[in-house]
């Protein structure tokens, strides 16, 4: 009963919430969705909450009481759909072991009856253990991406999952995409604009919260479920709460570049409008030394070839994504679906077992760590300069009328490039230098593909510009940074696995 008196209201205020005006008891409706245990009545809360939050008095009486928190612990139970689209992201010599799998994936703790702790265990083997009556509702628990130590009946995803009574009325993604339509919706209340065109000063509350550490994350990892609807909803959600965000320049580090990159789908305008948007405004430090003052600046610089990045500065996000989708093989854009595949796996490769680890803990949290620059092997034989190809420009049966945009501008380039081909010298480098660098063992063959990621993880980690930005490690090898990432990139290309010897 109590479910249908839910389904009432939110019928009636859905259709007359103007007529009825604000709602005094949107706090109460929120702390009951808190604390209720009924799949069915928590499903009745939140489609009552979505109406009442089109009322913008409702709306800060939401925030008021902590409601974002709340729906955002909701939102991540996505992770746990598990009819959700499946992309294949790694290949077989890239994938984890069932062993290193199940290590990666054991991220829960729970107090004893000795008050100890013990663990760690997988989320099915938590699920096990509340069959076995080990654990229970007051059991206290803890997994990363958890402020701290909290009962079971405190934890959405434990309490939704092993202790919760009744039928759903909407799975995981169709929930998520009811909270992402709300946050939306509020977000939209409070634009970051006046009727002027001015920046808001501070950023509206929504944004704010939204922002947030316990918050932004979450909300950029329902990227990694792969599912249309809730990739382009968080991507225009991610779209609203950025603009004019101080914390924009930061985005990079929740991961959302790489998460949104290895999506497959073809709705990617949203994506292509986020980029367009973000990716010259980040704070990040390369590795390497890029090519041109584009790919210095662009945090795509490490992920996409430069014509793509100049393309999307230059063309914007429709033609970008037209492009992005496509098969171009022009003097602006060389770029096919088999150059996309290889991006993801090479993303994939570099985010390794966090994606299982969600479907364990909906709340880990992604710890970024700066990605090599990928390398296109249809493109070693090409030289791009300005905004072209010069094979392609210089094919005048091809393309005999190629507008050419700034002929002062490429012919200065063009000069550059070619004094640089003048002046260019081969790397001098050991596979033996290179393991040395990375701190493993020489002289012995080989290393396992594994053994030199963790030994490159563990390096950029410890030694990353962007984890030491006030320089606390004042004996940083920064000339070792590049040779970490040329070594670790070229692990990943196959061709050139065998003849550095890496055994695979």
């Amino acid at each position: 009963m109590k479910a249908m008196c839910l389904q009432a209201m939110a019928i009636v205020y859905g259709r007359c919430h103007e007529e009825i005006g604000p709602f005094n008891d949107t706090a109460f409706m929120v702390r009951k969705l808190e604390e209720c245990e009924n799949r069915t009545e928590r499903d009745r809360l939140l489609q009552f909450i979505d109406k009442l939050l089109h009322n913008r008095h409702n709306v800060k009486l939401f925030l008021d009481t902590n409601g974002v928190r709340v729906l955002v612990d909701l939102v991540t139970l996505a992770h746990l759909h598990t009819q959700r689209a499946y992309v294949p992201l790694q290949t077989s010599s890239l994938e984890a072991s069932p062993d290193q799998q199940r290590d990666t994936e054991k991220e829960w703790y729970y107090g004893n009856k000795d008050k100890e702790r013990d663990g760690p265990y997988s989320f099915g083997e938590m699920k096990e253990l509340w069959k076995e009556s080990t654990i229970h509702q007051k059991t206290r628990c803890w997994a990363q991406g958890m402020e701290g130590w909290r009962p079971l009946e405190q934890i959405p995803q434990l309490k939704w999952q092993l202790m919760a009574q009744g039928m759903s009325l909407m799975n995981e993604s169709d929930m998520a995409t009811l909270i992402l339509n709300i946050f939306i919706r509020m977000c939209e209340f409070y634009p970051s604009r006046d009727a002027e065109n001015a920046i808001v000063r501070p950023l509206p509350r929504a944004k704010r919260l939204l922002s947030e550490p316990n918050a932004l994350p979450h909300i950029v990892q329902l990227l990694l479920t792969f599912d249309p609807s809730l990739v382009e909803r968080v991507t225009k959600l991610l779209n609203i709460i950025l603009e004019d965000n101080p914390q924009l320049p930061r985005a990079f580090s929740t991961g959302v570049f790489f998460f949104i990159l290895m999506y497959t789908g073809s709705n990617i305008l949203p994506i292509a409008k986020f980029l367009k948007y973000t990716h010259m405004k980040q704070s990040f430090r390369p590795d390497e030394q890029q090519s041109s003052d584009i790919m210095q600046r662009s945090i795509l610089g490490q992920l996409l070839p430069e014509a793509m990045v100049c393309f999307l500065e230059n063309h914007g996000s429709v033609k970008f994504s037209e492009t992005f989708l496509g098969e171009f093989d022009n003097p602006e854009a060389i770029w096919n679906g088999e150059m996309r595949r290889m991006m993801i796996e090479k993303i994939a490769a570099h985010i390794a077992d966090f994606t299982p680890r969600l479907q364990s803990n909906t709340r880990a949290t992604y710890q970024y760590c700066a990605m090599p620059v990928v390398r296109y092997k249809q493109l070693e034989d090409e030289l791009f300069c300005n905004i072209y190809y010069l094979r392609h420009l210089c094919d005048t049966l091809r393309f005999p009328d190629w507008p050419i945009k700034k002929p002062v501008a490429l012919l200065k380039d063009v000069l550059e490039e070619w004094k640089k081909e003048v002046d260019k010298k081969p790397p001098e480098m050991s596979v033996d230098q290179a393991y040395d660098a990375l701190g493993l063992k020489t002289g012995v063959g080989g290393h396992e593909e594994n053994v030199v990621r963790k030994a490159y993880f563990k390096l950029a980690q410890k030694y990353h510009p962007d984890k030491n930005p006030d320089g606390r490690v004042s004996h940083t090898p920064s000339q070792y940074i590049p040779i970490f990432s040329l070594f670790y990139s070229t692990i990943f290309s196959l061709a050139q696995i065998a003849s550095l010897g890496i055994s695979h």
